[in-house]
């Protein structure tokens, strides 16, 4: 129970962090910010602080940051004259404002990453060890725990993202030959994937560096963070590949597993999940912060405000997409409700 609590509350600095993002800039450029909340519906605690209603609100998935005038509805959004709204502001600041959340939690990442490389160090992302799980081709194969991917097929490997692309290629052959390094010596392995998958995960070698060299090493990580999971996001959607997606039992079950290896690991994969939130909300999805700036982009580019009932329309639509998807992710991927409906079918 420890350890789901601290995962709770470690999700929820990620979402706090996200948006205060909104909060900050819109206050910075002159917006009126009406409503900060963490979740959704009644509220039932909170304080307020000048204009702004802090709260915490019953339902736990998520937050929002409510700005004066950020729906065509509001009196804010209609009155012409109202220095705080929303919709009275330049679409630029506009822009900047919706980008800010997800932008502070590539911040947020980078901020976690340098802090455990300066203290208890950091997974080195670009290794090609690899931790062999059971009972998958690469375990069949003897591949070993610890083993260094030199190279597939001939061709060289220099991190472990190197080596899911040599694996995942279209006319990749049935067997794949790899060249690794175990105790001083190479061995060769002949693997058969399944679907492009071998069962092995990056082995965690900790890296631990001085504050300069930590930085430059942090941005780095959230970069490569950043294109693995827009790769894994691909390959889901090609239905290649072994990843899917979590749902929030997922997510809190992954999490809350790292808690019980200690408070490190659960901030490194925590700095993990804070690079896709900021993914996830950087599609170009209606509801979510992306779908707002592609509108806001075309704004920018013609001059013209977009018609905003007609935009709010499309916002309805993709969040109610959106809660469909998070309810079948969590029934049929984190409750694995289809194989208890269809078991023994």
């Amino acid at each position: 129970m420890l350890s789901i609590l601290l995962t709770v509350v470690g999700l929820g600095l990620l979402i706090a962090a996200h948006e205060a993002g909104h909060l900050v800039l819109a206050r910075l450029l002159g917006m009126r910010v009406e409503t900060y909340s963490l979740g959704f519906g009644p509220r039932i605690a909170g304080f307020r602080r000048g204009e702004t209603d802090y709260r915490l609100s019953a339902i736990p998935l998520g937050g929002y940051c409510k700005i004066a005038g950020f729906s065509p509805d509001e009196p804010a959004a209609q009155d012409p004259s109202d220095p705080g709204s929303y919709a009275n502001k330049p679409a630029w600041r506009r822009f900047l404002v919706i980008a800010a959340g997800p932008g502070v939690n590539y911040l947020l990442a980078f901020v976690i990453i340098a802090g455990l490389y300066v203290t208890r160090g950091f997974v080195d992302l670009s290794t090609t060890r690899v931790q062999v799980l059971p009972g998958r081709p690469a375990a069949a194969a003897g591949l070993q725990t610890g083993d260094r991917v030199v190279a597939i097929d001939g061709a060289q490997v220099s991190s472990f993202g190197d080596m899911m692309r040599e694996l995942r290629k279209a006319d990749a052959p049935p067997a794949r030959r790899f060249e690794v390094q175990r105790g001083g010596e190479r061995h060769a392995v002949e693997v058969r994937p399944d679907n492009g998958v071998i069962g092995v995960t990056q082995d965690k070698v900790l890296v631990q560096v001085p504050f300069a060299e930590a930085l430059p090493r942090a941005a780095r990580d959230v970069w490569a963070l950043n294109l693995a999971t827009l790769r894994a996001l691909w390959d889901i959607a090609q239905g290649r590949g072994g990843a899917s997606l979590a749902g929030p039992i997922g997510i809190v079950k992954q999490a809350s597993a790292e808690v019980k290896r200690g408070l490190a690991d659960f901030a490194g994969i925590l700095a993990n999940i804070s690079v896709g939130l900021a993914i996830f909300n950087f599609l170009p999805v209606p509801a979510l912060d992306g779908g707002r700036l592609v509108f806001l982009g075309i704004e920018l580019v013609s001059g013209r405000k977009v018609n905003q009932r007609a935009e709010t329309v499309v916002h309805l639509v993709g969040f109610l997409f959106l809660v469909a998807l998070v309810l079948a992710v969590t029934l049929f991927g984190d409750l694995h409700l289809g194989r208890k409906l269809f078991r023994g079918g």
